[in-house]
C-alpha cells in the first residue's frame, strides 16, 4: 500500500504540473520552460544530498541516477512540446499508458509482475483514453506532431522511472531523486545553451514555474523513492492517474471539452487503482 500511496501522491503532483503545461506552454519556446522547472526542482532536492552518505555512494547506483535524469529530461521535453500543439485529451492518453512499459521492463529485470498488476494497467490506460476522448476527431494542424512527442514522452518516463528506481536501490531513496534532477538541469541547461537565442521573458510565469518546480520535485521524490520498497513498479503504475487530474483541471479551468466519457474514464482508472491495492 506505501508503494501505490507514493505513486498516488506523485500523480496529484505530476497531474498538477500538465496541467500548467497546458496552461503556459502553447505559443511559447518550451525548452526555456523545461530549463526553469528542471532548475527549480534540482534546486529543491540539492539540500536532501547533505542528508545522505554520497561520497561513499555506489557508482552504477549515481551513474543509473543520472542516466534517469538526462532520460527524463526528454520525457518532460517531450511533454512539454506535445501540450503546446494539443489538448489534454489528445495528449493524456498517449503519455498516461507509460504503466505498460514500466511493467515490462521490471518483468525483464525479474521482478514479479501478477496478472492483477498487468489488469490494474491495463485498466488505468483504458481509463485514460477513455475519459480523455472527445466526441469527434478535431481537426488540429500539429495533431500527429503532438502524439509523436506524446509517445516520446511516455517511453522517456517509463525508463526513467525504471532506472531511477534501480538507483534507489544502489545508493539512497533521497539521495537519487536528487541527482536525478541536477543531471536533468544540467542536460536542459546545455540543450538550451546550444539553441544559442535569447531567452524570453518569463512575465506572469515565475510563480506558476516555481510551483511546477515544486511539483515535480515531490512526484519525483515519491516516485523513485518507492524503489526500496518491495513492490515498486505499483508506484509507477499508480502514478498514471495524474492524467485524470490533468484532463479534469484542463476542463474546469480552460474550458477544455468534457463528455461522458470521461467520466467512465475516471471510473477505469479508479478501478484499476482498486484492483492494484488488492494485489
Amino acid at each position: 500500500m506505501l508503494a501505490i500511496s507514493l505513486g498516488l501522491l506523485a500523480a496529484l503532483g505530476w497531474g498538477t504540473h500538465d496541467f500548467l503545461v497546458r496552461w503556459i506552454a502553447p505559443g511559447t519556446r518550451v525548452l526555456p520552460q523545461v530549463t526553469v522547472v528542471m532548475g527549480v526542482a534540482a534546486l529543491l532536492l540539492m539540500p536532501v544530498l547533505a542528508l545522505t552518505d554520497l561520497p561513499h555512494a555506489d557508482g552504477l547506483g549515481i551513474g543509473l541516477a543520472v542516466a534517469a535524469g538526462v532520460v527524463y529530461f526528454i520525457a518532460a521535453w517531450s511533454l512539454f512540446a506535445a501540450f503546446a500543439r494539443a489538448p489534454a485529451r489528445t495528449v493524456v492518453p498517449v503519455i498516461g499508458a507509460y504503466p505498460l512499459p514500466a511493467l515490462a521492463m521490471a518483468a525483464a529485470q525479474g521482478h514479479a509482475v501478477g496478472a492483477l498488476a498487468w489488469l490494474a494497467a491495463g485498466l488505468i490506460a483504458l481509463g485514460l483514453a477513455v475519459g480523455a476522448s472527445c466526441r469527434r476527431q478535431e481537426r488540429q494542424p500539429q495533431r500527429w506532431a503532438a502524439l509523436g512527442f506524446s509517445v516520446i514522452a511516455g517511453l522517456g518516463l517509463a525508463i526513467s522511472f525504471t532506472l531511477g528506481q534501480a538507483a534507489a536501490l544502489r545508493i539512497d531513496g533521497l539521495a537519487a531523486p536528487a541527482i536525478s534532477r541536477i543531471a536533468a538541469a544540467l542536460a536542459s541547461g546545455l540543450a538550451l545553451m546550444g539553441q544559442r537565442e535569447a531567452l524570453p521573458s518569463f512575465r506572469g510565469q515565475g510563480r506558476v514555474l516555481l510551483a511546477m518546480g515544486l511539483m515535480d520535485a515531490v512526484a519525483l521524490t515519491a516516485v523513485m523513492a518507492a524503489g526500496t520498497l518491495t513492490l515498486a513498479h505499483f508506484a509507477s503504475v499508480a502514478s498514471a492517474m495524474y492524467g485524470m487530474v490533468t484532463v479534469t483541471l484542463a476542463a474546469i479551468f480552460l474550458g477544455e471539452a468534457v463528455n461522458r466519457r470521461q467520466a467512465l474514464g475516471l471510473a477505469l482508472v479508479f478501478a484499476g487503482i482498486a484492483v492494484l491495492a488488492a494485489g
